[in-house]
C-alpha cells in the first residue's frame, strides 16, 4: 500500500500559499491561476483588461474550493504598475510563494503560403518583411515578452524571499514557448526571438538567484506548444477560454492541441517541486522532436 504522503492531494497541496499570475484573466494564464487556486492558493491575477479579470473572478471563484482569485489591473511593461501589484500583495499578505510570468503578445508577422517561400526571390522576401514589420513593433514585443519577465521578477524578489521557510523555496515560472526552441520562424521572427531570449533569461535568473545572490529562489519555464488561447484560436474567448475546435494546423505528433489538465499538471509540478530549477520544460505534443530545434 502506498504512503498517503504520495497522494496527489498532498503532492500538490498549496493551501496557505500566495501566487501571482500575470496575464491571468484569459487563456493559459487563467488555466495556471485556476490550477493553483484549485489546490488551495490565493492567486492574484493581473492584466491590462479589467473586464476580463473581473469576469474570471466572477465566473470561477465558486469552482475553486478553498482557493481564491483576486484581480489587479496592471501593465507588466510598466515599473509603476508592477510596484502597485507588489504593494498590494505586501499589504494583504506580506509574501509571495509563486510568481507566474505569463503575460505575452504575438507581435509582428509576415505570412506567406508555406509552399511559396522557396520560390521567392531575395528582393521579394526582403520587401515583404520590411513592409510588414518595424523596429517599433519589435521593441514593443520584446518589452512585454522578455523585458517584463526580468522587471517583474526583480520587483517581486523581496516578497518571494519572504516566503522561504524550512519546507518551501519560492518559485518563479516563466511562460515562454516552443517557438523559442525551434529553428522555424513560423512567420514571426520577432515572437520566436523574444521567447528564445525569455528561455535564456530563465536559466540566467535560476543561476544568479541561487549561486550568485544565494537567495535560493527557483526559476523554471514552461514552453507550451499548441494550446487553445486567444493567440492561437480563430474563435472568440468565452469566460476567458477558447474552444480547441477553433485551433487549426496541429503540426505535432500528438495531432491535437494540449488540454487544460495537461497544462495544469506542469504548472503544479514546477510550483511545488523544490528539486527543480533552471529548467525549460516543453509541453508540446512532441513538436520539438519532429522539427529542427535547438535541442
Amino acid at each position: 500500500m502506498s504512503s498517503p504522503t504520495l497522494a496527489a492531494t498532498n503532492l500538490f497541496n498549496l493551501a496557505g500559499k500566495t501566487a501571482l499570475v500575470t496575464g491571468g484573466g484569459t487563456g493559459l494564464g487563467l488555466t495556471a491561476a485556476l490550477a493553483l487556486a484549485s489546490n488551495g492558493a490565493t492567486v492574484y491575477i493581473s492584466g491590462r483588461r479589467k473586464e476580463k479579470l473581473d469576469e474570471a473572478v466572477s465566473e470561477y471563484s465558486s469552482q475553486i474550493g478553498a482557493g481564491k482569485l483576486v484581480a489587479i489591473q496592471a501593465d507588466v511593461s510598466s515599473k509603476e504598475d508592477l510596484a502597485k501589484i507588489a504593494s498590494t500583495i505586501k499589504k494583504d499578505v506580506g509574501k509571495l510563494h509563486i510568481l507566474v510570468n505569463n503575460a505575452g503578445v504575438e507581435g509582428p508577422m509576415t505570412k506567406f503560403e508555406p509552399s511559396s517561400v522557396a520560390t521567392l526571390s531575395a528582393e521579394e522576401l526582403s520587401e515583404a518583411h520590411l513592409k510588414s514589420e518595424s523596429f517599433d513593433a519589435w521593441d514593443t514585443l520584446f518589452r512585454i515578452n522578455t523585458a517584463s519577465v526580468f522587471f517583474s521578477t526583480m520587483t517581486f524578489l523581496p516578497l518571494l524571499a519572504a516566503s522561504h521557510d524550512d519546507t518551501w523555496k519560492s518559485a518563479v515560472i516563466n511562460i515562454t514557448s516552443i517557438s523559442g526552441i525551434v529553428k522555424l520562424s513560423q512567420f514571426h521572427y520577432a515572437y520566436n526571438a523574444s521567447k528564445a531570449a525569455a528561455n535564456h533569461l530563465t536559466v540566467m535568473l535560476a543561476h544568479e538567484l541561487r549561486f550568485r545572490s544565494n537567495l535560493g529562489i527557483r526559476v523554471n519555464a514552461i514552453a507550451p506548444g499548441l494550446f487553445s488561447s486567444e493567440m492561437t484560436s480563430g474563435g472568440k474567448s468565452q469566460k476567458g477560454k477558447t474552444s480547441s475546435d477553433d485551433v487549426k494546423g496541429h503540426e505535432n505528433p500528438a495531432g491535437r492541441v494540449g488540454s487544460e489538465q495537461e497544462y495544469a499538471q506542469l504548472v503544479l509540478l514546477l510550483a511545488g517541486n523544490g528539486f527543480m530549477t533552471g529548467q525549460v520544460v516543453a509541453v508540446d505534443g512532441g513538436f520539438v522532436t519532429a522539427v529542427a530545434a535547438s535541442r
